[in-house]
């Protein structure tokens, strides 16, 4: 093999080592911003919902990334669901008020029968 072969297949070598370092420290940084923003959110959450709890607050402190990942999604899937419920609650409104006009129909209907 020539000697300008073997120094081109070395730079590539050297390049992909490097590249791969840069990504894998970069997929780090990531994770860690990721993790700053989640813990962060946690305690936005506890300063609105439950009025900056000292108590809470330091919990979110010792918890463990993974742990902040799932309380936060348990918090998502709550919020969902408060949602969900006030548009089922309209509904249940708007059947009950048609279920209580069916019913005083059929009152006057039935007063008008036994009066005659």
């Amino acid at each position: 093999m020539k000697n300008s072969t073997k120094g081109l297949l070395i730079g590539l070598g050297a390049t992909v080592v490097v590249g791969t370092i840069i990504i894998s420290s970069s997929e780090k940084a990531l994770q860690k911003i990721e993790s700053y923003m989640n813990r962060k959110r946690a305690k936005d959450f506890i300063k609105e919902k439950l009025n900056g709890n000292d108590d809470a607050l330091s919990v979110v402190d010792q918890l463990s990334d993974e742990e902040i990942s799932n309380l936060l999604k348990i918090v998502d899937k709550i919020g969902n669901l408060k949602g969900k419920i006030n548009v089922y609650g309209d509904n249940v409104k708007d059947m009950a008020e048609d279920f209580k006009h069916t019913l005083h129909g059929y009152t006057e209907t039935v007063k008008e029968k036994f009066d005659k």
